[in-house]
């Protein structure tokens, strides 16, 4: 959903002695083209071609400052509105100042799942049983895509949210379900599941869509099953379940065991 990180789309000025590209961009203000008006009369209309910098305008960003701004443009109004020229609006420069700072959207949009995902899983505070292992990832990564709908939406169009710590908080849930019972292979099955769960949740939730067929709370029969539905109550039930699931083919795999 994000532009095409190509060249930047602002178009290169020409003077009045028909030079374009960076030559004519890099003029200093007020300069007269090659062929030099004669002595004693104005300068050419070449000023507007080299108009001066606003004062105050930063000629140099951070890479810091692009991360933030696209951050905060890609949750508050999904990926395909991030591009060179939002983020110069945003910043207050030109696009192709944030062009030269970050280099390519793919390589913006890669930095700013890894930042946010490395972000909320420096927050996670690890038990010692199975059950609330996965309860606390669960809840987490919910909190994560309600938090930050930029990873949602990387993880639905974009590619898997692979950051620095992500396999860690792998490796922890795994292992706690080998710890359980599971094996190896099917432990890891199991957190897919978890996951999956997780990542469903959250697309009906936070999902920009308006699409009744997309947000079966939405549909009549359950206002009157329900009455008033909530979220938090639904996710609650699906994560017990789940569990309870696991549990059982834990004691299934105890049972073989022995």
């Amino acid at each position: 959903m994000l532009v095409d990180p190509g060249s930047p789309t602002a178009q290169p000025r020409t003077t009045t002695d028909g030079r374009t590209g960076a030559g004519a961009a890099d003029a200093p203000t007020g300069a007269t083209p090659a062929t030099d008006a004669p002595t004693g009369t104005a300068p050419a209309a070449d000023t507007a071609a080299a108009p001066r910098r606003r004062r105050g305008r930063p000629n140099v960003l951070s890479r810091q400052q692009v991360v933030d701004a696209a951050t905060a443009i890609a949750n508050e109004e999904g990926l395909d509105r991030l591009s060179f020229r939002a983020l110069g609006a945003k910043l207050g420069v030109a696009p192709m100042t944030v062009h030269r700072t970050i280099g390519g959207l793919d390589d913006l949009h890669a930095e700013l799942v890894r930042r946010t995902v490395d972000e909320f899983t420096a927050t996670f505070v690890w038990p010692d049983d199975w059950r609330s292992v996965v309860h606390v990832f669960a809840c987490t990564f919910r909190d994560l895509m309600r938090t930050h709908p930029l990873v949602l939406e990387s993880h639905s169009q974009r590619a898997p949210l692979a950051s620095t710590e992500s396999d860690a908080v792998v490796a922890k849930v795994v292992g706690a379900l080998q710890q359980a019972g599971l094996p190896e292979r099917e432990a890891m099955y199991a957190f897919f599941v978890v996951y999956d769960f997780v990542v469903g949740h959250a697309g009906v939730q936070v999902g920009r869509g308006d699409s009744e067929a997309g947000r079966p709370e939405r549909h009549r029969v359950v206002g009157e099953i329900l009455g008033e539905h909530s979220y938090d109550d639904r996710f609650a039930l699906g994560l017990e379940i789940i569990t309870a699931g696991i549990e059982a083919r834990v004691r299934t795999h105890g049972t073989t065991a022995s």
